[in-house]
């Protein structure tokens, strides 16, 4: 058969699966509601048969614990696998659309297809919740998908794969490590969407390859994510909140607050908080905590040890070579050459800067790259009005960080470089859907008699409903 061959020599083990994929997706059973939620249950049967094992792969990739693996990656899928399940008939159903007086008798109305065969990329910072979130939406909108997993995480990637295999037939879920042969692959096969999450220079590679077939990609990224502290917060409550969301994954959070912009005076109060806070949640020396998690590998490791000569720092700086753990390090008095003020960290080091006047603040902030999530301590209407009225981001939150991914009802995404695209309950199913749009007019009734020819010079009575009749 023609749709057998293979003529760009993309690797046979991928090229077979997108074969096959294509095939069972031209059955039309994806389309089935009730086929999409039989899969979700299974889903979600394999991560609780499995617990454990994916408890133990996190631990080896990134050294978690079991209680933030649950929270920060499991418990969050098993969350949106509910959420899922609980919606997808709504979802599914077609969405009525108002329409103007002119086309009466008519009605309108906006339909969800799935996109075909999908591949999602993810990657190594949250490998089991950045695989498997997209995954959901996928299946709920009713894709053949194949996931891309990050050979940076081996670990959980191998245990992905072969729990994917165990529990799926690879002709509609297939799992794979190879990314030199995806982006062959995209190169050349048509695909419904390219999901990609991770850096701004692969996503280019991405982008540029999808481009080639005209395949739509969702690009989730990241950014300098700015926290924004002013006098009028609840200092004590905002340590404690910025300090907990910048400890998760020991920094490694694409939401993480990159930095921070402390109202000057209360900056010395403030930071004795920071320090507060830094200790109680680590009692015993983070570089030598087993439940801290450890820099995904050397080069990032050496590329965070070599940030912390960059500027004065306030506590921490500890960095334990056989382990790979770099302790939560505030720092001040950076550099103006530094990597620290350009390029995200992505790692457990907070700079601070001090402001007197929140509007230099946010022309500041305007004049960089839209970031992935901005947070604002306040308690000032006014400063939160000003903040949010005046910059982009794609997330964030008042008086909180990171906590904003816990809301399935909240799409996430970026914008600009921090990404393109949305998902996360209905906005997955929405991404991950193609949506048609239908006009039914009557076969009884034609009142518009102006649509037909032949055509003259007077519009006037035209031109009055256009113009009115809307």
């Amino acid at each position: 058969m023609e749709s057998n061959i293979n003529p760009h020599g993309i690797a046979a083990d991928l090229f077979e699966i997108i074969t096959a994929q294509r095939e069972f997706f031209a059955t039309g059973k994806t389309r089935d509601i009730s086929f999409r939620r039989q899969l979700l249950i299974n889903l979600r049967r394999m991560i609780r048969d499995n617990e454990g094992l994916i408890l133990e792969a996190l631990r080896a990739d990134l050294g978690k614990s079991y209680t933030e693996a649950y929270m920060t990656e499991i418990g969050m899928v098993d969350q949106e696998i509910n959420h899922t399940l609980r919606y997808l008939k709504v979802w599914n159903s077609p969405d009525a659309a108002a329409t103007p007086y002119f086309l009466w008798p008519a009605s309108s109305r906006k339909y969800h297809h799935p996109r075909g065969l999908v591949m999602i990329f993810s990657p190594w910072n949250y490998p089991f919740l950045l695989a498997i979130q997209p995954l959901i939406s996928s299946i709920a909108a009713g894709n053949c998908t194949i996931l891309k997993l990050s050979e940076q995480s081996p670990h959980t990637s191998r245990l992905l794969c072969e729990l994917i295999d165990k529990y799926f037939d690879r002709e509609y879920i297939a799992a794979y490590t190879d990314s030199f042969e995806a982006v062959k692959a995209i190169r050349w096969e048509p695909f419904g969407l390219v999901f990609y999450t991770g850096g701004p220079t692969v996503a280019r590679i991405i982008s540029k390859a999808a481009a080639a077939q005209l395949t739509p990609v969702v690009l989730e990224l990241g950014g300098k994510s700015p926290c924004i502290v002013d006098k009028t917060a609840n200092l004590k409550l905002a340590a404690k909140r910025i300090i907990a969301g910048k400890l998760l994954n020991a920094g490694q959070t694409c939401v993480a607050p990159d930095y921070l912009y402390v109202e000057s005076s209360v900056k010395e109060e403030f930071v004795g908080y920071l320090k507060e806070y830094h200790d109680r949640f680590c009692q015993a020396s983070p570089t030598e905590n087993k439940f801290y998690p450890k820099i995904i590998n050397r080069m990032h490791f050496e590329r965070l040890k070599n940030y912390l000569g960059d500027g004065q720092i306030i506590f921490g700086g500890e960095v334990n070579e056989d382990t790979g753990r770099i302790s939560l390090t505030l720092m001040e008095h950076i550099k103006k050459d530094s990597k620290l003020m350009t390029e995200e960290i992505f790692g457990p080091i907070l700079p601070l800067f001090e402001f007197s006047d929140i509007n230099i603040v946010i022309n500041t902030l305007r004049k960089r790259p839209k970031p992935l999530a901005l947070y604002l301590f306040s308690n000032s209407k006014e400063t939160r009005k000003n903040v949010l009225e005046n910059l982009d981001f794609g997330c964030g939150c008042i008086n909180d960080t990171v906590m904003q991914l816990a809301n399935p009802h909240l799409p996430f995404g970026g914008v600009g470089e921090s990404g393109t695209g949305r998902y996360h309950g209905k906005a997955g199913f929405d991404t991950f859907s193609a949506e048609s749009s239908v006009l039914t007019s009557s076969s009884h009734f034609d009142l518009n008699p102006f649509r037909y020819p032949p055509f003259d010079d007077n519009y006037g009575l035209l031109r009055l409903m256009l113009r009115y009749l809307i």
